[in-house]
């Protein structure tokens, strides 16, 4: 789905192929198709807040509320480029069927 190379680079980690190699299925069947996908990061989100949330409490005993934002913004960033690829990716698997068949044609 994404060009090789550019998930570490911060101007380019966004970037998407048009079309599948394999089978020629679009990667944007339609206008706004990745609303949803902001919903998934949503979720990935929560789960990375709640693991830096976890881990903070049981490696710190006493911490301030401010050291928490602190260190789920970090969290945030640092894993932006995999959650926005993430999220996209099973956004359009939930609506697109991988095909195996046409996948087997290739060779």
């Amino acid at each position: 789905m994404f060009p090789k190379g550019t998930l570490l680079n911060p101007l380019k980690f966004h970037q998407m192929n048009t079309h599948c190699a394999g089978c020629g299925q679009s990667f944007e069947p339609e206008p706004g198709f990745y609303f949803g996908a902001m919903f998934v990061s949503y979720g990935l989100n929560t789960a990375f807040f709640i693991a830096v949330w976890m881990l903070l409490a049981l490696l710190v005993e006493d911490y301030s509320l401010s050291t928490v934002l602190i260190l789920m913004g970090l969290t945030v960033i640092v894993f932006l480029p995999l959650t926005f690829r993430l999220s996209r990716s099973i956004w359009i698997a939930i609506f697109v069927p991988f095909q195996k068949a046409a996948t087997q044609n290739l060779t």
